[in-house]
């Protein structure tokens, strides 16, 4: 907080009606959910094809340097 809000006077019984508003709306917590086969199967098929990209990235920049 800066100086300016400790400097300001606070009405207790607004500040009270806008703790009790806040805690009414709780959000829940959710669980988080664990992937499913295809979502894993897409990740993994992802990363195979970054790493086969970066790869002719490479093989293109060494070929054009005419070192193979």
């Amino acid at each position: 907080m800066t100086d300016e809000q400790h400097s300001r006077p606070v009405n207790a019984k607004l500040q009270a009606e806008i703790d009790a508003k806040l805690n009414q709306h709780r959000v829940p917590k959710s669980k988080p959910k664990s992937r499913t086969r295809i979502e894993k199967m897409i990740l993994t098929m992802s990363w195979v094809m970054i790493i086969l990209l970066v790869g002719g990235v490479f093989y293109a920049a060494i070929s054009s340097l005419g070192w193979f």
